[in-house]
């Protein structure tokens, strides 16, 4: 015992058969041990890790494989397509009428910026990052500026506008890993399965 390091002793409680009761009896000491608890959870292909520092608490933390998460979700539309945004880091749903596109959206040193409650907001075009194709929204008509929607995202200590063509809905999605031909893109970080069948790409914020 004097040999184990501090991390060694507090990972004992993985031990099977340890027990916290001072008596082991028919009824004590004889629950679901963290043996059990961690079997599990690596079964699932994930991690559990405990920390304790004396009067102080203890932390126990569980990793669970991306494919397990079911996460609150945004979809959005860009093109003919469907995107998912994460809504923890979702911070709120702007629309610009059509007449107040050119006050309200302005360049500053060739960078788009949305005047928002009295502040300049760099925005992002999700067709031009994801170099999707450009659809006709005008139908053959001229017309002016037309009404913009604005997902505002806040990531770290950023903020953002990130530009899309409509706002879908919001789900709560089951995440899925991406093939091995596509890991490579940084905008993404998974998929999912929407209700109606189609497969939607969740963007990385």
């Amino acid at each position: 015992a004097s040999r184990l390091s501090d991390r060694e002793t507090v990972r004992l409680i993985f031990h099977p058969g340890f027990s916290m009761a001072e008596k082991v009896t028919d009824v004590s000491g004889r629950g679901v041990g963290m043996d059990v608890v961690r079997t599990n959870i690596e079964r699932l292909g994930g991690t559990v890790d405990i920390e304790s520092v004396p009067t102080k608490g203890t932390t126990i933390q569980i990793t669970l494989p991306l494919t397990l998460a079911i996460i609150p979700s945004l979809i959005v539309g860009a093109g003919n397509e469907c995107f998912v945004v994460p809504q923890v880091n979702v911070l709120e749903l702007v629309r610009v009428r059509a007449g107040e596109v050119n006050e309200q959206i302005t360049k500053v040193k060739d960078a788009e910026v949305v005047r928002l409650r009295g502040e300049l907001l760099p925005i992002v075009r999700i067709d031009d990052v994801l170099k999707l194709p450009k659809t006709d929204k005008t139908d053959g008509v001229a017309t002016g500026p037309r009404p913009m929607s604005i997902v505002v995202i806040e990531t770290g200590h950023r903020r953002y506008g990130l530009v899309v063509d409509k706002i879908v809905d919001s789900e709560e999605i089951v995440v899925k890993p991406l093939g091995r031909h596509i890991k490579g893109c940084t905008c993404l970080a998974g998929a999912t399965i929407l209700g109606d069948g189609n497969v939607a790409l969740i963007l990385d914020a």
